[in-house]
């Protein structure tokens, strides 16, 4: 049987909820507690559920984060949004 590619950036659907992982890199510099904090609200807001957070980098957090996949690049003010590849 042939293995599946999961390398793409497209969501997953696990028991019926849409999920998705994303990077979020600040325009201005590294990300800081109270910069972090606001972050994760930011994407909530966006009525998206963080299912889980990755190590901040610098100015880097990566999120797998659950709900409609309308995350633009420029959706939260200060930073750029992209999708991962694994």
């Amino acid at each position: 049987m042939a293995q599946v590619d999961r390398r793409a950036a497209e969501a997953g659907e696990f028991f019926g909820k849409d999920v998705f992982l994303k990077s979020f890199t600040r325009s201005a510099g590294n990300i800081d507690a109270a910069q972090f904090t606001q972050l994760v609200s930011s994407v909530q807001n966006e009525n998206l559920s963080v299912l889980k957070i990755g190590e901040a980098n610098g100015a880097v957090v990566n999120m797998i984060v659950e709900g409609g996949d309308e995350l633009a690049s420029d959706a939260i003010t200060g930073y750029v949004i992209a999708d991962i590849a694994f």
